[in-house]
This record gives structure tokens, C-alpha cells and sequence, in this order.
């Protein structure tokens, strides 16, 4: 005698996901996109043989993959993890071709997404346009002075010729 398959009616895609399928989608996204993983890491006691046909059932679904598209829609699947394994492959790329340039600067960006490095910018709470010439250059010098460059001459502003500016010289010069 056969054994029987349970049969489990579709859910419309109507109602709400149930909190584990939500944990389900979030851990499969972030761990490079492996049901099997992602199932055994939402339901840890069950064995992995089960994970992988619960993981296919749940991608089957209209639902869940119509809230994986909406999220790689609006964060274009890209997760901490996707983008680590991606540095981590270039980096390896860039030492078998022997560009220890391109090596050390995807370096540079892996220690900058584990935390190690963090960017510094200083935020002006005026923009450029808010300033008058006399506090661009003043601005200008105190930066340069902080990087110990030398100052820079200030600019010589040459105002246009009306017309009869340069009637008057083209009289004069004759």
C-alpha cells in the first residue's frame, strides 16, 4: 500500500505571510539566497532532507514569491552578506591575475563593510551657494593650512566690457 500525500491547499496570496515564512524570506535573502539554509535556520529541529522539500514549498508559493520580488525590488537583493562573498571572490581575482592595486583597494572596501574603517566627512550645514567669496576662500585657506599646502593666490576678476567700454578703447588705440 502507498503512502499518501497530505494535500495542502494553496493559501491565496490575499492573506498575510505567517511570521516564520517572513523569517524564512529575510534569512534566505541574506544568506545568498539557499532555501535549505534559510529553512533549517527558521526550524532548527527538523532534518535537512525536510528542510530542503519545506524551503521548494514555500518558494512555490504566489505569496512568498511575490514578497521576495517586492524586496529585491526595493533593495535590489543586495545584502551584507552577497556583498561580502562578492569582495571576497574579486579580491581573490585580483591576487590569482597579480593586481595587488585592485587587491587592496577591494581590501580597503571589505574593511570598510566589516566596520574596521569608517569614512569621515565633515558636514557643512551651509551649502556653497549660502556663502559669499570671502568665506569660500577663507574656508579654502583654513583646509589647505590643515593639509599644510601651500596658500593659493586669490583669483584676479576681470568684470566684462560694456559697450562703450570698448568703443572708447577701439577709439584710444587708434
Amino acid at each position: 500500500m502507498s503512502r499518501r500525500r497530505k494535500h495542502t491547499p494553496d493559501v491565496p496570496a490575499s492573506l498575510p505571510l505567517r511570521v516564520n515564512d517572513l523569517l524564512f524570506i529575510t534569512e534566505y535573502l541574506s544568506n545568498g539566497r539557499n532555501g535549505k539554509r534559510a529553512y533549517l535556520t527558521v526550524h532548527p529541529g527538523i532534518k535537512a532532507c525536510s528542510a530542503e522539500v519545506g524551503a521548494a514549498r514555500l518558494l512555490s508559493q504566489a505569496k512568498v514569491q511575490q514578497e521576495l520580488a517586492t524586496r529585491i525590488k526595493y533593495d535590489g537583493g543586495v545584502t551584507k552578506a552577497f556583498v561580502e562573498s562578492s569582495l571576497l571572490k574579486y579580491q581573490q581575482w585580483a591576487e590569482d591575475a597579480h593586481d595587488y592595486i585592485a587587491g587592496a583597494s577591494i581590501c580597503m572596501d571589505a574593511a570598510k563593510l566589516a566596520g574596521f574603517l569608517v569614512d569621515q566627512h565633515k558636514d557643512l550645514n551651509a551649502s556653497a551657494s549660502d556663502l559669499t567669496e570671502d568665506q569660500i576662500w577663507s574656508e579654502l585657506e583654513k583646509r589647505l593650512a590643515a593639509n599644510k599646502v601651500a596658500a593659493l593666490p586669490l583669483p584676479v576678476v576681470v568684470q566684462p566690457l560694456s559697450v562703450e567700454t570698448a568703443a572708447s578703447s577701439a577709439s584710444l588705440s587708434e
